[in-house]
């Protein structure tokens, strides 16, 4: 009966809240039209988790390059970024109602803008281009032509990465069912729920140890396949899922995660905004480890003391609890997309009555709240506040011998870190030898990844985001340069397009460079497929004859020259 109870509730508040939000509602969506002239579904919502964020938009699916995209309002271009990386090439468009849209992984501009931002790149002899524009320049009107779609950037397939933000904060905002409708019935899946263990006499069936339970659909409700475990201490609760709309076979994030215990609810996140400057706590809010291991996101119903996201409506205790005052409890987990369909998980806890040894944890005890520094005459570790999401025996110990330093193994590869540590290495005299070529390495998993290097003196020192064994190494290979198209003869009919794939098997690609007869040309590199090319412009300058030359630099300053 009090689950009855509890679910007209939840249903009464959600209905009260759309009420509430109606006229802003109906305002957003009379605001914005769709950027694209054709109907398509969802290859990514918001909110989704990532790797080390959360997604700041919506991918609307367009199965191929070249797709055209309006502006959704009146207003003028704002911003204008081309980059291999990113969002590749981005427009940005602020409109007077106070919103700013966004639109990225573009092939080109429309012809004026795409004008525009050539002359910049022949200006700056660079690819990449960020600039701010006068509201003068290039006034739109809602439906009118900005761009066409692509796969430029971080992108894995023919897409247009939408968002819509709040111009004064510059936060994303969710536009799901706000803004545009998307045919969904579908509730969130439930595939587990994790128990953690949360401070030092903290344990789950004896162990002090997380503990994964597979979930199953009953009736309408998810229930836990096997026994439950016994618990004792500081506990807190994770649960895997993935959310699903019609008619795509695609994975999406949720809107609202709630937690009760008795009926009282002790932890709701609400993912309405997205803050930039927070997104490194997405790996606080989900597990890192699954993550890495699993491939599996587990959303940790309790908050961390260094989780800065600002999306929890309420939590008791952080939503954290112990059955020390009751020897059971029964819990309600409810999940619900942006569309307002749900899906519930309940089970009971019950309180374990043994008792345990106190746990001793082995490492170094780094308070996420203060500066850790380790040092010895070799090497040196330091965090900054913040650096953890909470206070953690960290493991720091020594390695193999490299050639050039001893290695050092600090946490583990998949703690999560939230603000960059520092690593530093004093230069020996071998090392110091090649003090130019020199930069300190992070393996991990049999991978290896190059730090970018400071030199200070006889010091060396790189920041991570992730933990691993580091050491010194250097580079003195240059890149490689293997002309793709064409490979031989180069005359004018067969320069309207030049293509060469560049490598680099240590400190990656650094700059790149194409010359016809000694002049700077437009050049663009594919990171996907590591190739850069340059297609005739209007900057292209006629000859009788044509000299061809590339100029590739890594990290460490070696440099592959290839002329033709």
């Amino acid at each position: 009966m009090m689950l009855k109870l509890k679910s007209l509730f939840i249903i009464l508040n959600l209905f009260l809240l759309q009420l509430l939000s109606f006229a802003q509602d109906v305002n957003l969506k009379k605001e914005f039209v769709s950027p694209l002239k054709f109907e398509t579904n969802l290859s990514g919502n918001f909110g989704e988790p990532r790797h080390r964020h959360f997604h700041s938009g919506i991918d609307f699916r367009t199965y191929q390059n070249g797709k055209e995209i309006v502006s959704v309002a009146d207003g003028y271009v704002c911003r204008i970024s081309v980059s291999p990386w990113g969002y590749g090439l981005g427009l940005y468009i602020a409109h007077p109602n106070g919103y700013t849209s966004v639109y990225g992984h573009l092939n080109e501009f429309r012809k004026d803008i795409q004008n525009f931002v050539r002359k910049i790149q022949y200006e700056n002899k660079s690819y990449s281009v960020d600039t701010l524009l006068n509201p003068d320049l290039f006034k739109v009107k809602k439906g009118e032509l900005v761009a066409f779609s692509g796969n430029t950037g971080y992108s894995e397939g023919p897409h247009l990465h939408f968002e819509i933000r709040e111009t004064k904060t510059e936060q994303p905002i969710n536009v799901v069912n706000s803004v545009y409708d998307f045919k969904d019935n579908l509730p969130p899946e439930i595939s587990a729920i994790v128990f953690y263990p949360l401070s030092n006499n903290s344990f789950i069936n004896g162990k002090a140890e997380k503990f994964f339970l597979k979930v199953v659909k009953r009736d309408g409700v998810y229930v836990c396949a096997n026994d439950l475990p016994e618990v004792t201490g500081l506990i807190g609760l994770g649960v895997a899922y993935v959310d699903r709309m019609n008619e795509t076979s695609n994975r999406y994030g949720a809107k609202t995660v709630s937690l009760f215990m008795d009926n009282e609810l002790i932890y709701k996140s609400n993912l309405e905004k997205i803050s930039f400057e927070t997104q490194a706590s997405k790996n606080s809010m989900f597990d890192f480890e699954y993550l890495l291991k699993e491939k599996l996101h587990v959303h940790k119903l309790f908050v961390e003391a260094g989780n800065e996201l600002m999306i929890y409506d309420k939590t008791i205790n952080n939503g954290m609890f112990s059955l020390n005052e009751k020897s059971k409890a029964n819990f309600t987990v409810i999940i619900t997309d942006y569309n307002n369909n749900s899906s519930e998980l309940n089970f009971e806890l019950i309180k374990d009555n043994k008792n345990y040894d106190l746990l001793e944890r082995d490492g170094y005890l780094v308070k996420y709240d203060s500066v850790f520094l380790y040092f010895d005459s070799e090497f040196r570790f330091e965090t900054q506040i913040g650096s953890l999401f909470y206070d953690t025996n960290l493991k720091i110990e020594k390695g193999k011998k490299r050639k050039y330093s001893q290695s050092y193994i600090i946490g583990e590869d998949h703690l999560a870190v939230n603000k960059d540590f520092k690593i530093s290495f004093y230069i020996n005299d071998e090392a110091y030898k090649y003090k130019d070529k020199l930069f300190i390495m992070r393996e991990h998993n049999k991978k290896s990844n190059y730090l970018k290097p400071i030199i200070e003196q006889n010091f060396i020192s790189a920041y991570s985001s992730y933990f691993g064994e580091f050491y010194l190494w250097i580079d003195t290979t240059p890149p490689k340069i293997v002309p793709i198209r064409p490979k031989k003869t180069y005359t004018e009919e067969n320069l309207n397009y030049l293509s060469f794939k560049i490598t680099d098997d240590l400190s990656g690609i650094s700059s790149y460079a194409i010359y016809i007869n000694n002049r700077w040309v437009l050049t663009q590199y594919e990171p996907k497929t590591k190739t850069i090319f340059y297609q005739k412009d209007e900057y292209f300058e006629k000859s009788n004859s044509y000299k061809i030359k590339v100029v590739v630099k890594d990290n460490c300053n070696n440099e592959a020259i290839l002329e033709l």
